[in-house]
């Protein structure tokens, strides 16, 4: 690998520290989501189980929870995926192999 290969690199990797970082409130929101929905989950489980009969109530509760969960982590995995692409980006690059379709 060149000094210019190295330093480019060198380059990329600072760059995305530097937007794990700008985005890290974000991703402290989307975690404090997914521990919401997860007692939220809990607390219908356990009207459930206290009452011995499901109602509607308890059924919107395990709806919204688990719709909580699919948007926090899918924003989550989205944000760490185009960031990993840049860096697969990078590295096909300076390895001299084509770039990923799409």
């Amino acid at each position: 690998m060149t000094d210019d290969e190295r330093q480019t690199l060198t380059q990329t990797l600072d760059a995305l520290d530097r937007l794990m970082r700008m985005f890290q409130a974000e991703r402290m929101v989307y975690l404090a989501c997914a521990f919401a929905s997860f007692a939220l989950l809990i607390y219908a489980g356990v009207l459930m189980f206290s009452s011995g009969k499901i109602d509607p109530t308890q059924l919107g509760l395990i709806f919204g929870a688990s719709g909580l969960t699919s948007i926090a982590g899918g924003r989550v995995v989205l944000f760490l995926n185009r960031a990993f692409n840049l860096v697969e980006d990078i590295v096909r690059r300076l390895a001299g192999l084509p770039g990923r379709a799409g």
